[in-house]
């Protein structure tokens, strides 16, 4: 076990003694030591410091990413499939009684759009940054979107953001298909699901996807998302 020495006023150490003669613990240490366990466990890693700020903690993970992960994992779901043509992304629309449905598509021109899981508004910063960059091909926009994530995962002022992107981008002629996450890290696929039950959705795509054509691309997502009501689709065409 682990032996911990405190130094203590006289008044403190008076006190403590006090506590222990009318109270259940044997001597001033074993007093101490359960309200120190008391403690930690009430406040859990925020009295470690390690989730107030973006830094790694002793075992080597980031609280923060770890938790906008989880914000993006809970967001809706949404697919992205390569196709002959380009590239199809598809999302479930959600919609509300006295409302339009909130899309979780963003365009930029005919040749480049994102599907967003997560926080909305953490995706439109993202958008408003791509527009800045007037990228031109598809490297470019995916750099600017890496460096703008990246940012966000090393300033101590920032949070990192709790949106991961499904990105379909034409500029170079060619339909490509990216995932990125919170932590800025991109990773290029041929079919790939995110958002809730994203799990899941990959192990079918793994079964199921080919490289065909266009209508042969949304009655795979269509089924992959579950044949939700009504889906807003975004085609990239190459």
């Amino acid at each position: 076990m682990t032996e911990v020495r405190v130094a203590l006023s006289e008044e403190v150490d008076r006190y403590l003694g006090s506590l222990v003669r009318t109270g259940p613990f044997a001597n001033k240490a074993e007093l101490v030591r359960a309200a120190l366990v008391s403690f930690a466990s009430q406040a859990g890693p925020m009295a470690q410091g390690f989730d107030l700020e973006t830094c790694f903690a002793p075992d080597g993970r980031v609280y923060q990413l770890e938790y906008a992960r989880e914000s993006s994992l809970r967001g809706t779901p949404g697919v992205g499939l390569v196709y002959d043509g380009g590239v199809l992304l598809a999302a479930p629309v959600v919609q509300a009684k006295l409302t339009r449905g909130i899309s979780k598509m963003s365009k930029l021109g005919d040749r480049f759009a994102f599907l967003a899981s997560g926080l909305v508004a953490d995706a439109h910063m993202a958008l408003l940054r791509l527009r800045e960059a007037k990228p031109k091909s598809t490297e470019e926009a995916t750099d600017a979107l890496v460096r703008f994530y990246w940012e966000h995962c090393i300033d101590r002022t920032k949070r990192p953001l709790g949106s991961a992107l499904l990105i379909a981008s034409a500029l170079d002629d060619e339909g490509r298909l990216f995932y990125l996450d919170p932590s800025a890290a991109l990773v290029e696929h041929d079919a790939v699901a995110v958002g809730e039950s994203s799990e899941s959705m990959m192990e079918l795509l793994e079964k199921r996807y080919r490289r065909g054509t266009s209508k042969e691309a949304e009655r795979l997502a269509l089924e992959i998302l579950g044949r939700p009501e009504k889906v807003e689709i975004v085609r990239v065409p190459r």
